[in-house]
């Protein structure tokens, strides 16, 4: 077996995404993996992220949470989920813990907001979205953000949510 056999074998196992740590740590040189996004066989997410070019697209929400793994779905991307608001957001709301670093893509459009750890651990539930489980703050969470951010996102936006 190749090692761009292997590389496809650790998409399987890592369901069609996969970060260049894994193939470091399977001993395979980037230069298989930069080969496979070549022919096309791999997609290139962002920096360090790779998708099985053939993986049928999966639901936008399961992406952002790749590629913030430690990203928690807040405010308005939480309040279009619970159905709290009838406002479709234009990018993805995610809350870090407030020393995290990331790198994000150009799109899809995602919103970073770094919270204290204190804050950022309380309300975190997971649902299932495709293959993939989801962290998301739950619903009581979400409608005490809307109150504690209410001059940042509006008060109708506050008034619809509560």
């Amino acid at each position: 077996m190749g090692e761009q056999e292997i590389i496809l074998s650790l998409f399987a196992k890592h369901q069609g995404y996969l970060h260049t740590q894994d193939v470091l740590d399977a001993g395979i040189h980037i230069y298989h993996l930069n080969k496979l996004v070549k022919s096309g066989a791999v997609d290139k997410v962002k920096r360090g992220l790779y998708r099985l070019a053939s993986l049928e697209h999966s639901d936008e929400m399961e992406e952002v949470s790749r590629i913030v793994p430690n990203g928690i779905f807040c405010l308005f991307s939480a309040w279009n989920y619970y159905e709290l608001s009838d406002f479709v957001p234009p990018n993805y709301h995610l809350a870090i813990e407030k020393s995290q670093k990331i790198v994000l893509p150009d799109y899809p459009p995602i919103q970073i907001y770094r919270w204290v750890k204190s804050q950022w651990e309380i309300g975190i539930t997971t649902v299932i979205i495709g293959n993939s489980s989801i962290k998301i703050y739950d619903k009581e969470k979400s409608v005490c953000d809307s109150v504690k951010f209410r001059n940042k996102v509006g008060k109708d936006v506050e008034k619809e949510v509560l």
